[in-house]
């Protein structure tokens, strides 16, 4: 059987589905992917379960229209989770055993590997993943292959990524109820890293930051390892809020005005119009207009608290000075004009916005970095999951 897998993810403002195939070259082709507003969602959690399996049962209604248009007949049946949200924490933990005849063996590897997973967490937490860092031989750091190496204690340093459970259990209900088994949840941040980042960019240190619409996640590498991550609680709705509240706009208006007309920096067009038309909300409305600088004052102080809170908590984990690679912007909210550059300036590096590579299918999309963090929870689980087929039978959907 062909190794599909598929991904789910029911954001603040958009549910998004995809199918993805493994190709040659551990390359994906994302064969299928839709999306529609999401309902029953705010700060990247479920606050409507009902409307959430709304949308839900939206977007693969909208799957199945595409795949039937194909020529299609897979029907999906499960698929892997991508969450997001403040919930979200990291937690260093080490594994530690005694070696065994003084020198380090497979025994040793296996046993320390074992270790690092006996980490406790409370009864409402769950685990989203487990990432290995690095190797220690008693007071030697930094190790990436100890086998053959001598030495007492043996340590493996790991980042474990964790949820809050009943947030996890919500979404799943919510999938449940629109006939879709939840396979695993993935930590948004880290499947966009999956997706856009190549491993030398890792070795020299690079941030990531998946900016949502209710929350941005960051994952930050140094030495070819996941070094911190997380999720502040700011993102592209913030900014849309901000606009209605200052100009008295509808949300509607206000994102409008965000896509079309705002610019992350102050001045960085001075041949725009200085005054920038406010869309109609109803064509009997009189069109008014608003000061271009002060639309781009209030966007730029909201991202700028962002990028202030980023800076800080990476000098505090002494991480700031190690991103060699920069940042790489992903999310819908990385579309807002010049925030690379904005970027640039608040965290003192380079910055890019992240297109996912090897995977095919995005061609037609206008900006690909939207669909990070599911295309590489596509990637996780084609590399990573033995195959298990995401088909169920029209009648296992609808009785």
């Amino acid at each position: 059987m062909t190794d599909f897998h598929a991904a789910i993810e029911i954001g603040t403002t958009r549910t998004v589905l995809a199918i993805g195939e493994k190709a040659a070259d551990d390359r994906l082709r994302m064969t299928c992917h839709a999306e529609i507003p999401s309902t029953g969602v705010r700060k990247s959690q479920i606050l409507d379960i009902n409307q959430a399996t709304t949308s839900i049962k939206s977007v693969l209604h909208e799957i199945e229209r595409k795949q039937t248009e194909a020529g299609s007949s897979i029907m999906l049946g499960n698929a892997f989770l991508v969450v997001s949200g403040q919930h979200i924490k990291a937690d260093p933990f080490q594994g530690m055993i005694a070696i065994e005849g003084a020198k380090v063996g497979s025994d040793e590897i296996d046993s320390v590997y074992r270790s690092s997973r006996t980490m406790q967490l409370p009864k409402d937490r769950e685990f989203l993943d487990i990432v290995e860092q690095d190797y220690e031989v008693d007071s030697l750091g930094g190790i990436t292959s100890p086998t053959g190496m001598s030495g007492r204690i043996l340590k493996l340093n790991t980042l474990q990524i964790h949820a809050d459970r009943n947030r996890i259990n919500d979404a799943r209900t919510a999938a449940e109820s629109a006939k879709l088994e939840i396979r695993d949840p993935l930590f948004a941040a880290t499947c966009a890293a999956e997706a856009v980042l190549e491993s030398h960019e890792k070795r020299n240190g690079v941030l990531v930051l998946d900016i949502g619409g209710g929350s941005t996640g960051y994952a930050a590498y140094s030495d070819g390892y996941l070094a911190a991550t997380g999720v502040i609680g700011v993102g592209g709705d913030h900014v849309t809020n901000d606009i209605a509240h200052a100009f008295q706009t509808t949300n509607s208006q206000a994102e409008q005005l965000k896509i079309n007309e705002a610019s992350a920096i102050i001045g960085a067009s001075p041949s725009a119009p200085q005054r920038v038309k406010v869309p109609g909300s109803s064509p009997l409305i009189e069109t008014r207009t608003i000061s271009r600088r002060a639309l781009e004052t209030v966007v730029n102080a909201r991202l700028r608290e962002l990028f202030t809170v980023i800076r800080e908590t990476l000098e505090d984990q002494d991480l700031l000075n190690r991103l060699h690679a920069g940042v790489v912007l992903t999310g819908g909210g990385a579309a807002m004009r010049d925030l690379d550059a904005l970027v640039s300036r608040e965290l003192g590096m380079g910055a890019r916005i992240g297109r996912p590579i090897h995977v095919d299918g995005l061609d037609g999309e206008e900006f690909p970095a939207a669909y990070a963090a599911i295309s590489g929870a596509l990637l996780f689980a084609s590399r990573n999951y033995e195959e298990k087929s995401v088909i169920q039978s029209i009648l296992d959907r609808f009785f």
